[in-house]
């Protein structure tokens, strides 16, 4: 995955924008990597960091991956587009080891 700063998408981040949930998205994470609406959600409560827009693979429309932990601690990666004023879930799973420790080193300062 290859990322570009966005710091559009970032400033939007910081006012916590309400998430776009349908049958489609609600259930993908939950079955996919074991990760449920209530858990992606809490992710906005804690520090989170932007890695950057997706630029490759290009899916055809524009991605973002976020990092943060769950209220529970668990440290996770969500992709999501915009679709108007909402964050648009695509796909959320625990953070990979290069991830942490880009969220690590980003939120200690």
């Amino acid at each position: 995955m290859k990322l570009t700063a966005d710091e559009d998408t970032a400033a939007w981040l910081a006012e916590r924008p309400a998430f776009q949930w349908d049958a489609g998205n609600s259930t993908k994470s939950q079955v996919k990597h074991g990760h449920v609406v209530v858990e992606i959600e809490s992710m906005m409560a804690g520090p989170t960091l932007l890695a950057g827009r997706i630029i490759e693979p290009d899916r055809g429309e524009p991605r973002w991956l976020l990092l943060g932990t769950s209220a529970a601690g668990q440290p996770l990666a969500l992709v999501f587009t915009r679709r108007g004023d909402l964050l648009r879930p695509i796909s959320c799973r625990v953070m990979r080891k290069n991830e942490r420790r880009l969220y690590g080193n980003a939120i200690a300062h």
